[in-house]
């Protein structure tokens, strides 16, 4: 990253459960303490650091001697539960060493897409960097289910990088970057659909993510105008070298056409939609080309059970996702006023209602996202 990394004052480093663990699921104490070293370091120079760890259900699968990671949320959340506080121990004694405070901070994606609590867990982890403490992120797996899970600690670490206005992402992993041809690139502009193509899943039984969620992370955080950086975590010196400037793993930058902050918050803080709509040629053809709102008349069918003010799917006739976005409908209201204008749904519905389905400035369409 050369001098801009120099002048990094605020960033967030995830540790993934391939460099936290043996492939049993063992937690890495030697490991975890040289990396623990480079972040006292970071500190030392009036650096503040975030990190979101992985490892707790990969301990909890060792301490309960299973060779697998569980596919029953029961038995995950066991996992978790047991792993978590061992996990947590280890840092709080290694941090302790340089005689630093940790913090155990978890969360739900329930937490950072109601924005009211995205405001809540800045405040605190802002609040925690201002005590030179580092705060110690994960997953609140023991409680979370599917609907309220990030999916990954990449995604988690994304978020994070952006609710603690962040200027760095650091992924750390078993890899030595983003890799093309068997080489890591040392910088990529554009996530691009080769890109995600080439992206490989890791088979390691203990992790969840992979390289495909690593590109999703960089999306999130470039969205932001934040850079991030896939590097081998297991390599001496990692961290000190990538703030020292050195070229380290892949970097990859922000794109300069990003969202704004309404736009971000529809693609990334919100998990999945609730329903689709389906449109019709024309619509499809209003919003892609001429940047239009959604209205009741271009809308063909409705998926889904949802109230007004969820997050939906829009797609065309053949299934292809155009865009997400906020309904000003619920999916029973839709049911009855599809096809129709305006003024004939607000009378067909009994009551006032918004010209838009959904307006364009809280809608994001696939090309936004994905270029």
């Amino acid at each position: 990253m050369s001098e801009p990394a120099r002048a990094i004052q605020r960033f967030v480093v995830k540790i993934g459960s391939s460099v936290l663990t043996d492939r049993a699921g063992r937690l890495l104490p030697e490991r975890l303490e040289r990396l623990i070293g480079q972040v006292a370091a970071c500190l030392q120079e009036r650096r503040q650091v975030l990190i979101v760890s992985s490892g707790a259900i990969a301990c909890g699968m060792a301490k309960l001697g299973l060779a697998h990671r569980p596919t029953s949320l029961a038995q995950l959340q066991a996992c978790a539960a047991i792993g978590q506080g061992e996990l947590m121990h280890v840092y709080t004694r290694l941090f302790s060493q340089h005689h630093i405070l940790t913090a155990q901070v978890l969360l739900t994606q329930e937490d950072l897409s109601d924005q009211a609590r995205f405001r809540n867990a800045k405040q605190t982890l802002l609040t925690l960097l201002h005590r030179r403490v580092v705060p110690v992120i994960n997953e609140n797996d023991t409680v979370a289910v599917e609907e309220i899970t990030f999916g990954d600690n990449d995604r988690l670490a994304a978020l994070v990088t952006v609710a603690a206005d962040a200027q760095l992402l650091v992924i750390l992993s078993d890899v030595e970057g983003f890799l093309q041809d068997g080489k890591p690139l040392e910088r990529v502009e554009t996530v691009s659909q080769e890109h995600r193509l080439a992206s490989r899943r890791g088979n390691r039984q203990t992790t969840k993510g992979g390289m495909a969620s690593k590109l999703d992370a960089a999306r999130i955080v470039g969205h932001s105008g934040i850079p991030m950086v896939i590097a081998n975590g297991m390599r001496d010196g990692v961290l000190t070298d990538l703030l020292a400037g050195k070229p380290v793993g892949t970097l990859f930058v922000p794109p300069r056409d990003r969202l704004t902050s309404r736009k971000w918050w529809i693609a990334f803080a919100l998990r999945e939609p609730k329903g689709a709509l389906t449109v019709d040629e024309g619509a499809a053809l209003a919003l892609i080309e001429r940047g239009k709102s959604l209205l009741a008349s271009g809308i063909r069918d409705v998926v889904g059970r949802f109230e007004a003010g969820a997050f939906v799917a829009v797609r065309d006739a053949s299934g292809t996702e155009l865009a997400r976005g906020v309904s000003n409908f619920s999916s029973s209201e839709l049911l009855r006023v599809r096809g129709m204008r305006s003024a004939e749904a607000a009378q067909a519905l009994g009551h006032a209602t918004p010209q838009e389905v959904i307006h364009r400035d809280r809608m994001v369409l696939a090309r936004e996202l994905y270029g």
